[in-house]
């Protein structure tokens, strides 16, 4: 199992960028049954704000592209209260968000490693032992 964030995610979308070989791979493999992917339900509104205000695509591809993610059969997660208070200590420790820092927590608890293709986040955390950076193939 792997938790991945919004940002390796959308390079199933957008797959002219550095690492969407790799992003590729990882969702061929859950496709597969090779590897579960595993979010919290936080991913969706990630994916559905970027898709909406961060990128440019009309409106209609942008509702394309969120039920194209949305359609996998991802392990999703609901933190509790005392993961949310260990999520905003990281978060207040190493400067990140608490957004972030969910995503870390959770693959604390599933005892799994968190991959990210946001690179300022894991210079931040990088020494904490779950996180890795997605690279170009």
């Amino acid at each position: 199992m792997i938790v991945l964030d919004s940002s390796v995610a959308l390079k199933w979308i957008f797959a002219d960028e550095a690492g969407a070989e790799n992003a590729m791979r990882i969702r061929n493999d859950h496709i597969s049954g090779t590897n579960e992917i595993a979010v919290p339900s936080l991913f969706f509104y990630e994916i559905a704000n970027v898709l909406a205000t961060k990128v440019k695509l009309s409106p209609e591809e942008a509702l394309e592209a969120f039920e194209l993610i949305s359609a996998f059969e991802f392990n999703v997660h609901e933190l509790d209260s005392p993961e949310y208070l260990e999520a905003m200590t990281l978060a207040m420790k190493h400067k990140i968000s608490a957004y972030d820092a969910i995503y870390h927590v959770l693959a604390s608890r599933l005892g799994c490693r968190f991959l990210t293709a946001d690179r300022k986040f894991w210079e931040k955390v990088k020494g904490m032992g779950v996180t890795e950076l997605l690279v170009a193939a």
